[in-house]
């Protein structure tokens, strides 16, 4: 990947990163880097399911999980009128 050789991580070292994609997921993902690659080393050893790029599936993960912890966003608008009555 990108002439830098893949190496395995996980727990079933069946999730293949280079170097450089491993600094970009540390730097990105700081304290939790380490448990997405165990989370997608379980993921594909238990259900045979295989990606294409493992970085990519992992920022994708931590995207998807990073809005479900967002609160929905509320555009509500309480300000009134002179004169208006609520």
């Amino acid at each position: 990947r990108e002439g830098d050789m893949a190496h395995a991580y996980g727990r079933y070292r069946n999730v293949f990163l280079s170097s450089a994609e491993l600094a970009e997921l540390q730097t990105e993902l700081p304290s939790l880097w380490e448990q997405y690659i165990e989370r997608l080393s379980e993921y594909m050893e238990s259900s045979g399911k295989g990606y294409k790029n493992h970085a990519a599936t992992i920022r994708r993960w931590a995207n998807a999980d990073k809005k479900k912890e967002e609160p929905p966003a509320r555009n509500r608008d309480y300000s009134v009128e002179e004169g208006e009555t609520i």
